[in-house]
């Protein structure tokens, strides 16, 4: 079997009075533009995973996190990407959160049981729900 490349991103499920942070893509993102995403990005050379997801939510949102446990992994079986998932939390309160219109154009606190709700997910965050990587918030 051949072996194929993979991007790996890390993703952070931030946490805040019982609702996590959603993200619409741009429609000028080339993947799944439209789609409600978590905050996050592929991890670039020289950086660990929770340095990457630090950087990613910066830049995405303007938010400061503390990153807690890992939740787990997702693969997509049709896809190359790997997904590595954590829990987060907002250092201080939440504020303004101030999105880069190429990438994303609305930021929503949404419950779990609102995400069926929201319209198109990005496929793992489809696949984590489906899997019950988020039912610690129920």
């Amino acid at each position: 079997m051949a072996e194929e490349r993979f991007f790996f991103g890390a993703h952070g499920v931030i946490v805040d009075r019982g609702r996590i942070l959603i993200l619409m893509r741009a429609p000028e993102m080339t993947y799944r533009p439209g789609a409600w995403d978590l905050p996050g990005g592929h991890l670039a050379l020289g950086e660990s995973v929770q340095e990457c997801l630090v950087r990613e939510v910066k830049e995405e949102t303007g938010l400061a996190i503390e990153i807690g446990t890992m939740l787990g992994l997702n693969k997509a079986i049709a896809e190359p990407f790997i997904q590595a998932l954590y829990s987060c939390s907002v250092r201080g309160e939440p504020g303004i959160i101030r999105l880069r219109p190429r990438e994303h154009t609305d930021a929503r606190w949404v419950t779990v049981g609102e995400l069926d709700g929201v319209g198109e997910l990005i496929p793992y965050l489809d696949a984590i729900l489906r899997r019950g990587l988020l039912d610690f918030l129920k």
